[in-house]
This record gives structure tokens, sequence and C-alpha cells, in this order.
């Protein structure tokens, strides 16, 4: 009886496995980093104009893209353990599949997540949207910036600008948005428009 056919496909399908499962743990456990090494020169590549005062990938672009490459992981493990318990039946198949393409679609969206503010005005484009939006610092209505307690201790916490459309849109004050401020709050004076100071 010759049985060379079975074990050649039977260590091909566990090779398979191997791969695999390996790779959903690679990313699973890499989901932290991979997100910080890999959005900055992408979208600086591929969506920052010249002459930004600062562009920037908001901390829940960063956060959908670890949740999504983790998701990833999970469901790629979840499909090889319910295929080798061999419960991989139709709802099975829907679930994971499902699952996998909602994970990787999260994942790929972040990548177009951004905004950036220039001397054109203020651009953002959200995890949903496929379509970048622009203001003029014409159209700003109103600039909150929000001040936060920390055990006592005064800290910025948010840049919002509000609109002529009703939009608002915010920025957290990190050390990016500190470098454009001088330029931003300029424009906003020659615009006639105060900036509100609010503690929450």
């Amino acid at each position: 009886m010759n049985t060379s056919g079975y074990t050649i496909t039977k260590k091909q399908k566990t090779d398979i496995t191997q791969i695999l499962v390996t790779t959903g743990i690679i990313l699973i456990l890499s989901a932290i980093f991979i997100p910080i090494f890999l959005l900055p020169p992408f979208q600086a590549q591929f969506y920052r104009p010249e002459g930004t005062w600062v562009f920037e990938a908001p901390k829940s672009a960063y956060l959908t893209f670890s949740i999504g490459l983790a998701a990833v992981g999970v469901f790629i493990i979840l499909g090889v353990w319910m295929k080798s318990a061999e419960k991989f039946g139709w709802f099975g198949k829907v679930f994971v599949g499902a699952g996998f393409l909602i994970s990787l679609l999260m994942a790929i969206l972040s990548f177009d997540y951004y905004h950036y503010i220039d001397k054109n005005g203020v651009h953002f484009n959200t995890l949903l949207s496929l379509q970048e939006k622009h203001y003029e610092w014409s159209e700003i209505q109103q600039a909150r910036q929000t001040v936060i307690n920390k055990m006592g201790v005064m800290s910025d916490d948010e840049l919002i600008f509000t609109f002529s459309d009703g939009i608002a849109y915010s920025f957290q004050l990190n050390d990016n948005i500190r470098k454009a401020r001088i330029a931003t709050y300029y424009e906003l004076e020659e615009q006639g428009v105060e900036l509100i100071r609010e503690t929450d």
C-alpha cells in the first residue's frame, strides 16, 4: 500500500497550520508596535502635503490599527482551531470569514485616518470617511481649548474647532499640535475668532 501521497498531504497541511498559527501569534504580539512604525511613514508618503504646520494620525487611528491587527491574528488562530476540531461548519466559516474581513478592513482604514493644519485651514479624514474634509480659517466659528485637572496639576487637553456647518473637530494638544499653536492662534485672531479656554 502506497501511503506517500497521504503522508505528503498531511505534512503539507501541518506545515500550513503551523504557519497560520505562527502568523496569528506574531500579529497579536506585534499589534502594539507595528502601528507606531508603519502608520507615520506611510501617511507622510501618501497623504501629507507640503507646507503643513502639523500632520499626524490621531490616537484612535493607532488604536484602531492595533485592534484590527490583533483581531486578524485571533481569527486566523480561531479558524485553524475550528478546522482541526472539525467544528468548521457553515456558521463557523461565515463567523470567522466575516470577523477576519472586518478586522482587516479596520486595519486598512486606519491608514486613511489623519488630520493636519496649514495656512489654508484645518483638514481631516475620519475612520469611516473616504474623502478628506477641508475647512478654511474663515469657516471656523468657534475655537475652544480645554484644560484638565490631573491630581491638582492643570494640563492642556484638546483644541476644538466648530465650523460654520455645525461640525466640530478636536485635536489632542500633544507636542505636535503645540508646535503649530502660535501659527494657529494667529490665524484665528486674523479671523476675529476668540479662543475660549475651558476647564473640565
